[in-house]
C-alpha cells in the first residue's frame, strides 16, 4: 500500500486525530478466519513491514488512538512526571516510523521498531495483543545531542571558538547521548498503559 498522508488513511479506517501527515509504503500479508471485511483479531496472522515518513503523532489521550497512544510515546512523561516537553512538545514529530511487526493468533510482535524524530529516536521491541488491547513493550528513548548547525554557525563568526565547539561536540556527543538514554517498559491496557522506568 501506498500511503500519500497516514493521518488521512487512519481517519478512513476509523481512528481520526492520531497523526498529522505522513507518506510511505506499507507491505505484508494478514489473513484471518471469516469475512475478509469482517476482522477476526484473535484468528489474525501475518506480517508486515511499515515505513512512514514526515509526520506527526497528534497529542491525544492514549484511549482515543488506543495502541497509537503508546507508540506516540505521550504517556511516559505524564505517568513518570519526567520533562520530555522539549522532545515531545504538541505530539512526536518524526522523520520516519518503520519497522518489522509479526503477526501470530491476533498478537503483533516486533523487535526492529524505530522511531526518529529531530530531538529523539526510540526504539521499541515487544509484543502486543491486538483483540485484548493490551501490550508488553521496552522502548529505548534516545536524545539527539546534535549541535553541529549552531557550532558551524559560530565558526563562521569567531573560527576559534567555533571550531573548538564543533570539535568538543563530536567528542562528548556519544557519553553524553548514552547518559540521556531512558529505558521504559510499558504493560497493561492500551487505553491505560503502565509506565516503568528502567535502568
Amino acid at each position: 500500500m501506498d500511503i500519500k498522508d497516514s493521518g488521512q488513511l487512519l481517519t478512513r479506517l476509523g481512528t481520526p486525530n492520531a497523526i498529522r501527515n505522513g507518506y510511505g509504503k506499507l507491505q505484508g500479508k494478514v489473513s484471518w478466519q471469516g469475512s475478509p471485511i469482517t476482522l477476526d483479531y484473535p484468528s489474525m496472522s501475518g506480517q508486515m513491514n511499515l515505513m512512514i515518513e514526515k509526520g506527526q503523532f497528534l497529542k491525544s489521550e492514549p484511549g482515543a488512538a488506543r495502541l497509537l497512544g503508546v507508540l506516540s510515546l505521550q504517556a511516559l512523561p505524564r505517568r513518570l512526571m519526567l520533562d520530555f516537553s522539549d522532545v515531545f512538545g504538541e505530539g512526536f514529530a518524526f522523520d520516519f516510523v518503520r519497522g518489522d511487526v509479526r503477526i501470530e493468533q491476533g498478537v503483533a510482535t516486533t523487535n526492529n521498531f524505530q522511531m526518529k524524530g529531530v530531538s529523539a529516536g526510540a526504539a521499541i521491541e515487544g509484543s502486543a495483543d491486538i483483540a485484548k488491547e493490551t501490550q508488553n513493550l521496552k522502548v529505548v528513548v534516545v536524545p539527539e545531542i546534535n549541535t553541529s548547525a549552531a557550532t558551524l554557525y559560530m565558526a563562521a563568526i569567531n573560527p576559534l571558538v567555533g571550531l573548538t565547539t564543533y570539535l568538543s561536540q563530536l567528542i562528548l556527543s556519544k557519553p553524553l547521548t548514552k547518559a540521556g538514554t531512558s529505558v521504559f517498559l510499558i504493560d497493561g491496557s492500551w487505553s491505560n498503559p503502565r509506565v516503568t522506568k528502567t535502568e
